[in-house]
């Protein structure tokens, strides 16, 4: 399948590259990802711009259906099946990734792990893992099963060319070319590769499987050892933990996931904030200690919002503490059917449900902060780099073999190359370069690649 702003066209290698079929696309959107699905080899799913995720089969031209949620542009997608069934999730601008039953068309989850893009997913079939890719560049490993956070990954930080000019690659390099623009894994193995900027990266994460066994004392993201929340008629959301534990360590920040389940048949709007303010002994003030906090949003009816609560870096010297947190939630109906832009407009949506006569449900939520030992692979770092910068040529897209262990990677003008992953060299199996119409005059601008396995 290939696409365009307006039209999808599908090929046939066995006649020869024919084009067998033409869906057109009437949304305003541009498609940004397409897939087949496994399960169903007559059908396929688009991602676009137009904050849709459509649904496909080759029986008709038009699309079957559509799953709304997202309200911003859909970036990526990839397929999964647990315990029989097959979901999907998506990730997109809107700093959110959902996951989607494929049985009811419904979302069942938003996983929130920041403010910042998700601009890659995928399903890891050896580890059982979700991984998405942000725009900052950070990488999260969520479980398939609970879809609670499992590991951060830290991507490789780009060094500065050594030819000279490393000032010229300070003023051209902006944030948005440090990116996580792929994942792929491959089914030889239990680690994975990303591309991050100009750097390809291969990450080890054998042992995260081993992650229930081990979730009190060696994961980024300490959950407490508490019962879920639920009480009869104070709230409307399921909440758990009640209580966010996290560990005190000098000069780094540390996480703990929240979810938040809405078990109504209405959409609600929730709020977390502090609750108190005090003095610290190392002289910082309690509304200081959460980096992004307040946070705020709306879950769909039947949907679990999973969000993650994350400190700022601690100075040299701590003490154990704990502070109060605020949910408030409350059911918004068909008031601010896109996401707040700010908190005031969150605060206000809340007075306004008030004055309605709306009821604002409290619940107060304990973090505790307490000093503990390094935590074991709390940041997992990229074991092997790949690629190196290619000024003015930056890398577009990847994928990795499904059973060989070698990675596709290619610039945005055309060079592509091939590498083995468990080769200890670090130069390129393979390379070549496309043209536009074969013409060696005329670098093509390539946006994607993939392996034809059974060719």
């Amino acid at each position: 399948m290939s696409w365009s702003s307006d039209e999808m066209n599908l090929w046939d290698w066995d006649k020869a590259w024919e084009c067998t079929q033409t869906f057109k696309c009437k949304h305003s959107g541009y498609i940004c990802q397409v897939m087949f699905n496994p399960k169903n080899s007559n059908s396929f799913v688009t991602a676009s711009a137009n904050h849709m995720i459509e649904v496909w089969d080759f029986d008709s031209p038009q699309c079957k259906y559509t799953l709304s949620g997202h309200w911003d542009r859909v970036n990526c997608l990839d397929f999964f099946t647990h315990d029989n069934q097959q979901y999907l999730i998506t990730g997109s601008s809107d700093c959110s990734a959902k996951i989607w039953d494929m049985h009811s068309n419904m979302c069942t989850h938003t996983l929130h792990a920041s403010m910042s893009p998700v601009m890659s997913v995928m399903f890891h079939p050896n580890l059982q893992v979700l991984i998405t890719g942000l725009e900052d560049g950070t990488v999260y490993l969520w479980s398939s099963t609970n879809f609670r956070l499992e590991r951060i990954i830290n991507p490789p930080v780009i060094e500065p060319p050594a030819w000279g000019f490393g000032w010229l690659y300070n003023i051209f390099s902006s944030p948005v070319s440090e990116h996580v623009w792929g994942l792929a894994c491959s089914m030889q193995s239990e680690g994975f590769v990303f591309g991050r900027g100009e750097t390809v990266a291969m990450v080890d994460v054998s042992n995260v499987n081993n992650q229930e066994e081990s979730s009190h004392h060696s994961v980024p993201q300490i959950r407490a050892d508490t019962t879920t929340q639920l009480i009869d008629n104070s709230v409307l959301l399921e909440v758990h933990p009640s209580d966010l534990r996290f560990p005190l360590q000098p000069h780094k920040s540390t996480t703990c996931s929240l979810d938040l389940t809405n078990h109504t048949y209405e959409r609600v709007a929730f709020r977390l904030v502090q609750k108190n303010k005090k003095s610290h002994s190392f002289g910082e003030e309690e509304d200081s200690l959460l980096s992004n906090v307040p946070i705020y949003g709306f879950i769909a009816s039947g949907s679990t919002y999973t969000l993650v609560v994350t400190t700022k870096e601690w100075p040299d010297q701590g003490e154990d503490t704990s502070l109060d947190l605020l949910l408030q939630s409350s059911i918004s109906g068909d008031k601010f059917i896109v996401p707040f832009e700010n908190e005031t407009e969150c605060v206000d949506l809340f007075e306004e449900l008030k004055e309605m006569g709306n009821v604002v449900h409290e619940l107060t939520l304990k973090a505790v902060f307490y000093a503990q030992e390094e935590v074991t692979r709390e940041i997992i770092s990229a074991t092997k780099k790949v690629d190196a910068l290619g000024f003015g040529n930056s890398l577009v897209c990847l994928d990795a073999h499904p059973t060989e262990t070698w990675i596709l990677t290619c610039k945005f003008f055309g060079d592509v190359h091939m590498w083995d992953l468990v080769s200890q060299e670090k130069k390129a199996l393979y390379s070549f370069h496309v043209y536009e119409n074969g013409d060696r005059g005329l670098s093509a601008t390539v946006k994607f690649l993939k392996f034809i396995a059974r060719k």
